[in-house]
């Protein structure tokens, strides 16, 4: 049975202390048939702890690019990007790794469950990845089955799931390592639209419960009027919405 929708609760009244997410004049430029082409200029950003917050633009603004600057899998060509007190520029390519395993959790379009592994053990991974799985970390995911209607599923394959339960399961894994920041790109892209809905009900409720920082990078203006902010990239700048504005 689907979880009921959440209440609806607001998100931080008052920021305060360092950012999660700070970028600082962040540029980024790709090189094509010769030319320079500038994806990212001057991107200022700040994200504070318990935020949730939605980056909306058209298809090649950016807003994946971000994404990858965020995560550390890709490194700006200027400017500063510190994600929960981390400068990831001074980082070697292991130390991002290990980076995005202890402090990043992930959410994508396309679940990325691993097929020859259970719904728990595709649960467990990110704790295992980070180091031993405990009874703590066993307990941990189980209540996030529970919350999400789907402990008896624990002993299944991906592929006995529908593609509403696999994004179920992705949304415990992003989660169950407790990390900083998730970072969700297009959550709902490969879903029907009442899944879909029933999925934003749950990524709402549980980064909320728990006061997780989300930055979900999207078209769906129907995940924007979820969001405490809306970014928008707009000519390789990011800019604010004004308050209660969730564009199209």
């Amino acid at each position: 049975m689907d979880a009921p929708p959440p209440s609806r609760s607001p998100g931080p009244a008052s920021p305060s202390g360092a950012p999660v997410v700070h970028l600082d004049g962040v540029r980024k430029s790709y090189e094509e048939g010769g030319r320079t082409h500038v994806v990212l200029d001057g991107v200022e950003v700040r994200i504070h702890e318990g935020e949730f917050v939605v980056l909306l633009g058209p298809s090649g603004s950016g807003k994946s690019t971000l994404l990858n600057l965020v995560a550390g899998i890709d490194l700006p060509d200027a400017g500063s990007i510190r994600i929960a007190g981390n400068e990831l520029a001074r980082l070697d390519e292991r130390a991002r790794t290990l980076f995005r395993r202890a402090h990043l959790g992930f959410v994508f379009q396309f679940f990325n469950l691993l097929p020859t592994l259970t719904v728990e053990e595709n649960l467990l991974l990110p704790i295992e990845l980070k180091g031993r799985v405990d009874a703590a970390a066993r307990e941990r995911a189980k209540r996030l089955l529970d919350r999400v209607g789907l402990a008896d599923r624990a002993g299944a394959f991906p592929d006995r799931l529908s593609g509403g339960e696999q994004q179920r399961i992705a949304l415990c894994r992003a989660l169950v390592h407790e990390p900083d920041l998730i970072l969700a790109d297009e959550p709902t892209g490969n879903l029907d639209p009442d899944t879909g809905a029933t999925i934003l009900d749950l990524l709402e409720e549980l980064v909320r419960a728990d006061g997780r920082t989300l930055l979900a990078v999207t078209h769906s203006r129907t995940l924007a009027e979820r969001a405490d902010r809306v970014l928008r990239i707009e000519g390789g700048r990011v800019v604010e919405a004004p308050a209660g504005v969730h564009p199209r």
